[in-house]
């Protein structure tokens, strides 16, 4: 009589919980993504210490055919020159593509928690609109009875005056009878202001 619509209440929190629902799956498929994005992370970092791995095994090479004879040695020099080339160019290209792939995996992961921030903000300002609409339509719904109240208030006091006989000597008690009769119509009685 004077609380909440139940199926409605019921209904409304079935949307949200199902709204909230969505969303968190969605938050959980963007740190299942993320989580991705930081093994191959992991896997770049450890092709990086295999190539500088390599490159120190390169080095070794030329320490060691420094120690071969002079007519070699010429040889052997220009050949670690060419390695020596050779590794620094593929060293510097897979530092650059891995810093490379490391600064777009960032970008990415704040991305990712730029849109996970949004998407919790959406869900609070979506429940704080809901909480302030139910509370609207609450406040418009006891206006709306008390309207009716007082306007059944006034087709009672216009259309049927109260007769009583015994009562006319105190005019007083009809109009505390009808006034206490017209309380309780508006809800205004002892249990309606609690």
């Amino acid at each position: 009589m004077r609380g909440y619509d139940v199926s409605e209440v019921e209904a409304y929190l079935d949307t949200v919980g199902n709204t909230v629902e969505n969303l968190f799956r969605e938050l959980e498929m963007q740190n299942e993504q993320i989580k991705k994005l930081e093994e191959e992370k992991a896997e770049l970092n450890s092709e990086i210490s295999i190539y500088r791995e390599n490159e120190k095994t390169f080095q070794k090479a030329i320490v060691k055919s420094q120690d071969m004879a002079e007519d070699i040695l010429d040889n052997a020099k220009k050949r670690a020159e060419l390695i020596i080339k050779e590794a620094e160019i593929l060293s510097s290209k897979t530092k650059v593509s891995a810093q490379e792939e490391f600064l777009n995996l960032k970008q990415e992961l704040d991305d990712l928690r730029q849109k996970n921030e949004s998407i919790i903000d959406d869900i609070k300002n979506y429940l704080v609109e809901k909480l302030n609409s139910i509370e609207e339509y609450q406040r418009n719904r006891k206006i709306f009875r008390l309207e009716n109240n007082v306007a059944s208030l006034e087709q009672v006091n216009v259309n049927e005056p109260i007769k009583d006989e015994n009562n006319m000597d105190n005019p007083f008690r009809n109009n505390q009878s009808s006034f206490g009769l017209n309380l309780g119509s508006l809800g205004l009685d002892d249990q309606g202001s609690k």
